[in-house]
Formats: C-alpha cells, structure tokens, sequence
C-alpha cells in the first residue's frame, strides 16, 4: 500500500536523511508493471528520499520435475 510504505519511511528516517532508506522490490513481474508506479509516485510525491532496488530474479522461479524450485537461465 502506498500511503503504508509513506507511513514506515516517515517513521525510519523522520529527517529524510539520503542513504538511510533502500527499498527492494520483490513482487514478480506482473505486480511490478502494476503496483511499482504507485509506491514510486507515493514516495516522490511525499518529497521522501529512497533508494530502490529491484529483485530482478524475484517471481521468475519453475519447479523442476523433483519438485525443487529453480530459476531458467541461459549459459
């Protein structure tokens, strides 16, 4: 929830202080296209000064056929 992470970055850095707050985002591909412009919006909109940092291999997992999850990549 936007107005939630807000709320927590005022409560963690009250002075706004640069390099105190690194925000991962960890939420799949999909929910990214959907829900990062709106914390973004939130955040820069409430003057917060933030680092983010994207989980680029969060959400991308397969099972394997023993059942272990596992992430595709190319060699």
């Amino acid at each position: 929830d936007p107005k939630e992470l807000v709320k927590l970055i005022e409560i963690l850095n009250p002075q706004n202080k640069a390099g105190r707050i690194t925000i991962i985002t960890r939420m799949g591909a999909e929910n990214m296209r959907v829900k990062l412009p709106h914390l973004i919006r939130a955040v820069r909109g409430a003057g917060q000064v933030v680092t983010w940092v994207s989980d680029p291999m969060h959400g991308n997992t397969i099972k394997a056929p023993c059942g272990l999850k596992t992430r595709p990549f190319d060699a």
